[in-house]
């Protein structure tokens, strides 16, 4: 969750059927072989803070099988723990940080925890992931960013300090971006840090509007994501990453994008209960999603927004925030494909995961 408000394919089954000969020609392997799912979206279920119930599930969008549920909980024998929130794909792996439980995770393609490293109270909480070039960088709410190598996440190659409570990062070019939201309780803050990742060290800030918690890079322009301390509505700002000047796009609470449309969701309610979420494409004043099989979805909260970067499909998850999500899915074109509900509360992440 956010630091407020508990803030908040086609391919065919690949079957390696490589037959191993023994010494002896006259005996032959008679095993089954494996079947590898070449593409499968693994659904990150963040749950509720503090309850310890947060799961992980796999879908898969060519049908080879029917969607899992808690798969990390079916090959680890234990539960995430308190609050996933985070989760990437690298080099063949899933990387997941665990807020609550204060860890990071490296998997295999089926959940399996290869490795973990448990953050000590110098180190901090952990909240966001980014990755690049065999590092995987997390934000930490210490106030500092660490990195990890891909090959061993044992201990932290390196942290720097960026500010207090660092929330999401992005990278763009040799930059790592993290938004600078402040501690609320004492300053909020109105900053993004920019870490060189040649040395890995802070480089400057840029100051934005007060309390930003999401970043996204595109095309040399940084969106950021702020809640008005004046207001409390969220809204959208676009920074120039050249000229270091933002300005006011939309109020806004979720965006996404494919490398070169951004798009953008204002879900809000006056009760958090009754919700009214609109669904924009920037630049554009035509729908570009079809809600007729799914109009529910335009008064759910939105929690779930990602693109798939090899088709375009829309993954969309909404949430009441008491029980199991429903993850709505539509093709690049717009069109609803289907919907599913989680295993758990409240769908944060979206991951496409291909071998």
């Amino acid at each position: 969750m956010t630091n407020k408000f508990l803030k908040i394919f086609s391919l065919s089954a690949l079957v390696l059927s490589t037959c191993f000969t023994s010494c002896d020609k006259d005996k032959e392997d008679k095993s089954t072989p494996e079947i590898v799912y070449a593409k499968k979206v693994f659904i990150l279920n963040e749950g509720k803070m503090g309850a310890n119930n947060s799961t992980l599930d796999v879908y898969y969008p060519d049908g080879e099988k029917p969607y899992q549920t808690k798969v990390y909980a079916a090959q680890n024998g234990e539960g995430i723990g308190d609050t996933g929130q985070d989760l990437v794909s690298y080099g063949g792996k899933l990387y997941m940080s665990v807020f609550g439980s204060n860890y990071l995770a490296k998997l295999d393609s089926t959940g399996k925890v290869i490795e973990k490293h448990l953050f000590t109270a110098e180190e901090g909480q952990p909240r966001f992931l980014a990755v690049k070039d065999g590092f995987v960088y997390v934000s930490l709410y210490s106030g500092k960013v660490a990195k990890f190598d891909t090959t061993s996440i044992a201990q932290a190659k390196g942290l720097v300090e960026v500010g207090p409570h660092p929330e999401k990062i992005c990278i763009e070019g040799n930059s790592l971006y993290a938004a600078i939201a402040g501690d609320y309780n004492v300053k909020y803050d109105n900053r993004i840090a920019v870490v060189d990742l040649s040395n890995f060290s802070l480089k400057e800030h840029i100051e934005v509007a007060e309390d930003p918690t999401d970043i996204l890079a595109v095309n040399n322009t940084l969106y950021v994501l702020h809640y008005n301390t004046t207001t409390w509505a969220q809204e959208i700002l676009e920074l120039n990453l050249q000229t270091k000047k933002y300005t006011l796009l939309a109020a806004g609470s979720k965006f996404t994008s494919d490398g070169k449309d951004f798009y953008y969701i204002n879900s809000t309610s006056a009760d958090w209960v009754n919700y009214t979420s609109e669904f924009y494409k920037k630049g554009s004043s035509e729908a570009f999603l079809d809600f007729t099989s799914a109009p529910e979805i335009k008064n759910s909260a939105i929690y779930l927004f990602y693109i798939d970067p090899t088709n375009g499909d829309f993954y969309i998850g909404a949430t009441d925030y008491n029980t199991p999500g429903t993850v709505y899915r539509f093709d690049k074109a717009g069109k609803f494909i289907t919907k599913f509900s989680t295993s758990g509360t409240n769908p944060n992440k979206a991951v496409v995961f291909e071998n």
